[in-house]
C-alpha cells in the first residue's frame, strides 16, 4: 500500500509520498477551486479529471437529506482522479450553514452585541455538526475584520469595532467549529486578511490607508489570537490595497507578516475573484501574470474558479517564470489539510449525524438565546417593558411582517433571493458579459429570461422591491418555523388588537402608506415601529457586500414617517433593524424607547417579543460606536489620546467642530436594562512583572426588582508610553446573570503583554509604568477605578502576547 494511503503513517510522510507521485498538472489541480450548482453537478465537474483542491456547492435543493446526496455525488466525481485525492467542500457559515434546513443565528454584529464568546462557541459547535453531517468541511468564516466605519456595507459581518472583542469572538468561533479533532470537524477560514474594513470613503474593495503599526496592533489582532489560541487552519486574503500594493500580490503581507511574524501554517485561499483585480487595476498583463504574482506572494488556492491557476501557470513554471518549488509549497499545505480532515479515510458527509444535527430542538433554543442576548436597549423612559394587557397595539414598519428582513447577508434566505434574481453584482456581471469565462460556466451560463425574477425599483431610488417569487420561496423554507415580529407579538398578546401597517419601504420616497400607518397609531395604546435596512446582495438591498452608503441615517422616508407618528403623542417604541447602528439624534431625543435589534435570525420575532413584554430582560451592549452623522467618522472607543471626543479631556488641544459635538450618539459597550446594578469592592493586584498576571475583582449587585444580566466591562489606560496609545483600551468583559437583590463577585485575570505595542524599532514591547483600571457598564459609564504597576520593561514575542482578559464568577 502506498504510504499516503496509510492512515497510521505520520501526516508529513504521507504528504511527501503523495507529492512525489504527482505531475505538475496534478499539483496545480490541488490549487484550484470550482462551483457545483444546480441539481446535477456531473457536467461541470467533468472538467477536472485530475481532481481539485476545493469545491463550493450551491444548490436549490430544499433539505439536508438532498444536500447530503448532492455533496456525495460531488465527492464521487472529483475523487475519480488517478491518485484518488478527494476535494474539500467549502461553504459560508458566518451565522449558520448557508444551506437548506440549517439553524440561522443572529448576524455577526448582533453576536458582537452579546459580549459573550461562550454563546459564539456553542453556536459554532452547532454549525460544525450541521456542516459535517451534509459534507461541508471548510467554512469561509468568520469575518475577523475590525469595523469602525458604518458606511461600509459589510460592517454587519463583523463583531464590531474593537480588536479585543473581535479576538475573543474569533477564537470562540474557531475553537467551536474546528473542534478538538479536525478529522471530526471543519476548517475555519479567517477573513479578510488584512485591513479590509478601513477603506477610502467607506467603499468596499477600495484602498486601505493604514500604517504598518496599526495593521499589526489592531487589525491583525483577531487573526493572531485565532492562530495562537484557536489553531486557525485557513485564512482568506482581502480585496484591498495597502501602501499601493494589492494584498493578493503582497509577499510582505501574505508571507512576511502572516507566516513570518504571525506564525500561520495553514492554507491561504483567495477571496472570490480577487486575482482578477490585479488585471482590473492594471497591475498584471493577464491571468498568467496575475497567477505568478499571487503564487509568489504566498496564495495557495484560487477561488472560486480556475482563471490564473490553470495550464497557463504550468506553462509559466516550465518557462522559468516561477519556481515549481512554490507550487509544491502550496500543494503541501492543501494536502496536509486534507489529511488532517481525514478525507482520505472518509471524504463523505457524516450522514449518520444529520438527524440529530438538524432536528435537535436545543439548537433552535440556542438561536433564541443568542437573539435575546443581542438586543440592545438604547433608551427607555419607563415605557418598557410593555403590559400584555394593552388593548390595542399598532405595529408599523417594513420589518414588522417580513420573513426576509429577519435575516442578514450570507444566510440562506439572502442566498435564495440572490439565486432567484441573480443579484450578486460582480458574478452576475461576469456571467452576463463573459459567457466563455469559467465563472459563467460555473453559474450555469448567462442569466436567461426564464427562471430569474425581475423586481421593480422602489419609487425615488434604485433599490428593488422584493419579488413575490422570492417571498414565496422564503415562506416555503422558513414560514412554519420562523414567526415574523407581527406573529410573535400576536402570540404574546392573544387578547390585544394588533393593528399592522407597513407605513413605508426601507428605501425610496413612497409615502402612499403613511395614512394607514397614522390611522393605526391613532387607534393604539402604544406604537411599535420597526425601521431600518435590508441586508444582503445586489440591488434588492440597502446594505451588504458592495452596498455601501454615504448617509448612515434611516433610509428613504422612514424618519419622516417616525416624526409624523411621534407628533400624535402616542407612547412609541422604535425597533431598529440594520447591520449598522442607529444614527438618528432625532429618534434619541423624541421617542420613548429604542431597541437595537440588528438581524436576529430564525427566532428573531420571538426574541423581540420576549424583550418588549418583559419575559426577557435585555442586556445587549453596543459592539460599535454609533456616530450622530457620517461627518463624525471615524469615531470609536479605542482612538488614540488626542483624537475624536477625547480631545475635550486634554488641555490645550484646539480640536472641535464649529457646530455640533464630537461625542457620538451611542458609545461602545452602551446598553440599558429593566433593572439596576451596583458595583463595589474593587481589588487589583498592585504590582506585576512583564511575565506575570494581574487579578482584578469586584462585586456586582442587582439592586432592582427584576432578574437580569449585567455586562461587566474592563478598560485599561496606559498612563505613560513611548508611543501614542489608546485613550482607554477595552480589555475584556463578562456577561453576569443576577437575580433581583443578588450579589456576585467577578474576577478578571490578564497578562501585561495584552497591552504590548510596537516601539519605534517595530519590536513588540511591554513597558514599565502605571496602568489605570476602569470597571463599568460601558466605555463611558465607569463605576470603579483602580491601578496596577508593571515593574519592568521587556521585548516579547508578539504571537505569544495576551489578547483579552479571562473572567470567572467566584
Amino acid at each position: 500500500m502506498e504510504k499516503y494511503k496509510d492512515a497510521k503513517a505520520p501526516i508529513p510522510e504521507r504528504v511527501e509520498d503523495l507529492l512525489s507521485r504527482m505531475t505538475l498538472e496534478q499539483k496545480i489541480a490541488q490549487l484550484q477551486c470550482t462551483l457545483a450548482t444546480g441539481s446535477d453537478p456531473a457536467k461541470a465537474l467533468a472538467k477536472f479529471p485530475q481532481g481539485i483542491g476545493e469545491v463550493a456547492t450551491f444548490s436549490s435543493l430544499d433539505s439536508p437529506e438532498r444536500m447530503i446526496e448532492f455533496n456525495r455525488k460531488v465527492v464521487d466525481i472529483l475523487s475519480k482522479n488517478p491518485l484518488g485525492i478527494p476535494p474539500i467542500i467549502h461553504v459560508e457559515a458566518l451565522t449558520g450553514v448557508n444551506s437548506p434546513g440549517s439553524t440561522i443565528f443572529p448576524s455577526a454584529i448582533a453576536l458582537g452585541a452579546t459580549f459573550s464568546p461562550d454563546t459564539v462557541l456553542e453556536m459554532a459547535r452547532i454549525i460544525r455538526k450541521q456542516m459535517v453531517s451534509v459534507g461541508y468541511r471548510q467554512a469561509l468564516s468568520p469575518v475577523m475584520d475590525v469595523a469602525r466605519d458604518p458606511r461600509w456595507g459589510r460592517v454587519g459581518e463583523t463583531y464590531g469595532e474593537d480588536p479585543t472583542l473581535n479576538a475573543a469572538m474569533s477564537v470562540a468561533f474557531t475553537r467551536g467549529l474546528q473542534g478538538d479533532d479536525l478529522s471530526q470537524g471543519a476548517v475555519v477560514t479567517g477573513k479578510h486578511f488584512l485591513g479590509y474594513s478601513v477603506s477610502d470613503g467607506g467603499l468596499n474593495m477600495a484602498s486601505n490607508p493604514l500604517t504598518k503599526r496599526e495593521l499589526r496592533e489592531v487589525y491583525a489582532k483577531p487573526f493572531q489570537a485565532a492562530i495562537t489560541e484557536g489553531r486557525l487552519q485557513s485564512v482568506m486574503n482581502s480585496y484591498g490595497t495597502i501602501d499601493n500594493d494589492m494584498v493578493i500580490q503582497s509577499r510582505e503581507i501574505l508571507t512576511g507578516l502572516l507566516r513570518g511574524e504571525m506564525g500561520f501554517e495553514g492554507i491561504l485561499v483567495s477571496d472570490y475573484m480577487s486575482i482578477d483585480r490585479l488585471i482590473n487595476h492594471r497591475m498584471a498583463k493577464g491571468f498568467r501574470d496575475a497567477g505568478v504574482k499571487a503564487l509568489k506572494a504566498g496564495l495557495d488556492v484560487e477561488c472560486p474558479v480556475p482563471q490564473a491557476y490553470t495550464a497557463e501557470l504550468a506553462a509559466a513554471v516550465r518557462a522559468g517564470e516561477v519556481d515549481e518549488a512554490l507550487v509544491d509549497r502550496s500543494v503541501r499545505r492543501v494536502l496536509e489539510t486534507k489529511f488532517k480532515l481525514g478525507l482520505f479515510e472518509n471524504p463523505y458527509p457524516f450522514a449518520e449525524l444529520a438527524e440529530e444535527a438538524y432536528r435537535n430542538p436545543a439548537y433552535r433554543a440556542h438561536s433564541l438565546k443568542a437573539a435575546r442576548e443581542s438586543i440592545v436597549l438604547l433608551k427607555n423612559d419607563g415605557l418598557l417593558p410593555l403590559s400584555r394587557d394593552l388593548k390595542t397595539i399598532a405595529l408599523v414598519g417594513p420589518h414588522a411582517d417580513s420573513l426576509r428582513l429577519l435575516f442578514g447577508c450570507y444566510t440562506f434566505p439572502a442566498s435564495i433571493e440572490m439565486s432567484l434574481g441573480r443579484a450578486m453584482g460582480d458574478m452576475a456581471g461576469m456571467a452576463d458579459t463573459m459567457p466563455d469565462n469559467p465563472m459563467a460556466d460555473a453559474l450555469g451560463g448567462p442569466p436567461q429570461d426564464d427562471g430569474f425574477v425581475q423586481s421593480q425599483p422602489m419609487p425615488g431610488c434604485e433599490v428593488l422591491r422584493e419579488h413575490p417569487d422570492v417571498t414565496r420561496a422564503i415562506q416555503a423554507q422558513f414560514g412554519e418555523k420562523t414567526p415574523t415580529i407581527l406573529a410573535a407579538i400576536k402570540a404574546k398578546c392573544p387578547n390585544a388588537r394588533v393593528l399592522y401597517a407597513e407605513g413605508c419601504e426601507v428605501a425610496g420616497t413612497d409615502r402612499s402608506k403613511f395614512a394607514e400607518a397614522l390611522e393605526a397609531a391613532r387607534q393604539a395604546d402604544v406604537v411599535i415601529m420597526t425601521l431600518g435596512g435590508k441586508y444582503g446582495w445586489g440591488l434588492n438591498c440597502t446594505i451588504g457586500e458592495g452596498i455601501d452608503c454615504d448617509d448612515i441615517g434611516l433610509g428613504g422616508v422612514q424618519e419622516e414617517l417616525a416624526r409624523e407618528i411621534a407628533a400624535l403623542g402616542k407612547p412609541t417604541v422604535l425597533v431598529h433593524m440594520d447591520a449598522r447602528p442607529l444614527s438618528s439624534p432625532w429618534a434619541q431625543e423624541n421617542l420613548n424607547a429604542i431597541l437595537e435589534n440588528w438581524y436576529p435570525g430564525i427566532t428573531g420575532g420571538e426574541a423581540l417579543a420576549d424583550v418588549l413584554f418583559g419575559d426577557y430582560n435585555p442586556a445587549g451592549r453596543m459592539p460599535i460606536t454609533a456616530p450622530r452623522s457620517a461627518g463624525q467618522i471615524p469615531v470609536y472607543t479605542g482612538q488614540k489620546a488626542g483624537n475624536s471626543y477625547y480631545t475635550q479631556k486634554i488641555r490645550g488641544v484646539l480640536s472641535r467642530y464649529a457646530e455640533g459635538t464630537p461625542r457620538p450618539l451611542y458609545y461602545f459597550g452602551e446598553g440599558q436594562s429593566y433593572t439596576q446594578f451596583e458595583y463595589r469592592d474593587l481589588q487589583v493586584s498592585p504590582k506585576v512583572s512583564t511575565g506575570g498576571t494581574v487579578e482584578i475583582s469586584c462585586t456586582v449587585k442587582n439592586t432592582g426588582n427584576r432578574d437580569g444580566e449585567e455586562v461587566v466591562q474592563l478598560y485599561v489606560v496606559d498612563e505613560l508610553a513611548s508611543m501614542l496609545r489608546p485613550y482607554k483600551e477595552f480589555a475584556g468583559a463578562k456577561r453576569l446573570p443576577l437575580k433581583a437583590g443578588e450579589s456576585r463577585r467577578l474576577r478578571f485575570t490578564l497578562r501585561p503583554s495584552q497591552f504590548a505595542f510596537l516601539n519605534q524599532d517595530m519590536k513588540w514591547v511591554v513597558e514599565e509604568g502605571d496602568m489605570t483600571v476602569l470597571v463599568g457598564a460601558s466605555s463611558e459609564d465607569i463605576r470603579l477605578t483602580g491601578a496596577f504597576r508593571i515593574e519592568n520593561s521587556a521585548e516579547i514575542e508578539g504571537p505569544k502576547r495576551g489578547f483579552y482578559a479571562q473572567a470567572e464568577v467566584l
